[in-house]
């Protein structure tokens, strides 16, 4: 290295001097993650998996951490705890997606409001003299 080349290279952040900077085919971590190594996804998992016993009315039971916890999760909604409410319709949010469809045999109005709708909608497809 010339005396010229010192001084055409700024040193800062991000800009390390030459001689402190990894040499070309060289790692700054040569080993990496050791094969086999698990990371927080693959625990997380692996607990939520996992199936403890217990007992519900009298009967004993076997059920996954995941699974406890989505009914100690409504159970807690059922009984009015409002976070519980809101953090259950969120998940059922997140996970099912949004229900606004409503069954086509089932109707908001009563039977009158229904029956006075579907005058008017007959009208309506009727010739206007009609009245």
């Amino acid at each position: 290295m010339s005396g010229k080349d010192k001084h055409s290279y700024e040193v800062g952040y991000g800009k390390p001097p030459k001689s402190g900077q990894f040499q070309k085919g060289k790692s700054g971590n040569p080993r990496g993650r050791p094969k086999g190594a698990r990371g927080l996804k693959t625990d997380l998992k692996a607990e939520l998996g996992e199936r403890v016993t217990i007992t519900e009315n009298g009967r004993t039971r076997k059920l996954t951490k995941q699974q406890l916890m989505v009914k100690q999760l409504t159970a807690k909604a059922v009984k009015g705890d409002m976070r519980a409410i809101s953090k259950l319709a969120e998940l059922a949010i997140s996970l099912l997606g949004p229900d606004d469809e409503i069954p086509e045999n089932t109707s908001r109005l009563s039977p009158e409001d229904d029956a006075i709708l579907q005058q008017f909608m007959d009208r309506q497809d009727g010739n206007p003299g009609d009245d």
